[in-house]
């Protein structure tokens, strides 16, 4: 794997011989689940020039990101050089009302336009696409009659406003334009042709665990007895419903309960979407790792796979949330996929 450095114009340097190179990309919106480290023997920090405001990439790939630290282990002769992965980059501008307003608001906007407005802040950084080829393209110029966002980051932002359209997020970064680009991809749900399972002598580790909440209490505007109410409910299968009557729902000793107080909304639908996705985020624990001693599948954050481990009798149609990168002598290449 070639790692290439470049200055804050994107202007090659060169090449980096590591000792070990290691980066995560997630869809949770976090900074330590989206960074990157990489080993260098201490006395080669001088001869490639690295400086922080630096970028480090493997072309053609999201892997690697900005330069903004190192770390000198002088009894170990070695240098830490690592920084946020782009994604991280991301979640750190947030989307802030316009003068004398409490919310961002788009009004019949496309999503290229919402998401080019979100992208202001890096210009010349990211640069927004359609899709790498044809069973990718999303329609990025669905109209949106009304979003509206308050003191949210963007990469949060841009993968739930995709996740509504069945869209996800890509980036790769092409030395050629010297530019982070922002793919607006159609999320595939390969479980008909893809199943991670024990049957095909891949090393995993899963977590198969009752629900942390089950049942969220989101409160919206209003005070006392006019307060906007709103309950909703976890499901065996990983979805949400607002009727309790419905089969599945638990109750008794099996429920567990939470409450999300968002009073600042914009609208209705707004507390709506943002009640689901916290209790999708903090309610379900079954998840699901799995290794590979060499990247030969290489599948985006955002598909969907099917899952299943026999012993604990977990099997489930999946989001791909996160990967680790591990490049080492020692080990090879590996790549580990989560999925939630």
């Amino acid at each position: 794997m070639e790692l290439i450095y470049a200055d804050a114009s994107f202007h090659e340097k060169g090449t980096v011989d590591f000792l070990r190179f290691d980066a995560m990309i997630s869809l949770t919106p976090d900074i330590d689940r989206n960074d990157w480290e990489m080993q260098i023997p201490a006395e080669d920090l001088g001869r490639y020039g690295l400086a922080l405001g630096d970028y480090l990439y493997v072309p053609y790939t999201e892997w690697g990101g900005r330069v903004e630290r190192f770390i000198h282990l002088s009894d170990k002769g070695i240098v830490k050089v690592g920084g946020v992965s782009w994604r991280g980059m991301l979640l750190r501008k947030v989307i802030e009302p316009l003068a004398g307003q409490t919310h961002r608001v788009f009004l019949s906007c496309t999503v290229a336009e919402i998401i080019d407005a979100m992208l202001q802040p890096f210009s010349g950084v990211f640069v927004r696409q359609n899709g790498r080829n044809a069973l990718e393209i999303a329609d990025q110029n669905t109209v949106c009659e009304e979003k509206s966002y308050r003191y949210q980051n963007v990469l949060e932002a841009v993968t739930a406003l995709l996740d509504e359209m069945g869209d996800r997020l890509e980036l790769m970064l092409d030395p050629e334009r010297r530019c982070m680009l922002l793919y607006i991809c159609k999320a595939a749900d390969r479980s008909d042709q893809l199943e991670f399972s024990g049957d095909y002598d891949l090393p995993y580790t899963s977590t198969k665990a009752d629900a942390r909440i089950n049942h969220l209490i989101a409160l919206g505007r209003g005070e006392m007895e006019d307060r906007v109410v709103r309950h909703f409910y976890l499901l065996p299968d990983g979805s949400v419903t607002d009727n309790p009557a419905q089969e599945g729902v638990a109750v008794g000793v099996d429920e567990r309960t939470a409450v999300y107080d968002y009073p600042n909304y914009e609208n209705e639908s707004e507390l709506v979407r943002y009640a689901k996705n916290y209790l999708l985020r903090y309610g379900v624990q079954d998840e699901i790792e799995f290794q590979f001693d060499a990247v030969n599948l290489d599948l985006p954050l955002g598909d969907r796979v099917g899952i299943r481990d026999r012993l604990t009798g977990m099997a489930a149609v999946k989001t791909i949330t996160e990967k680790l990168l591990t490049v080492s002598p020692d080990d090879g290449m590996r790549l580990k996929y989560s999925v939630g």
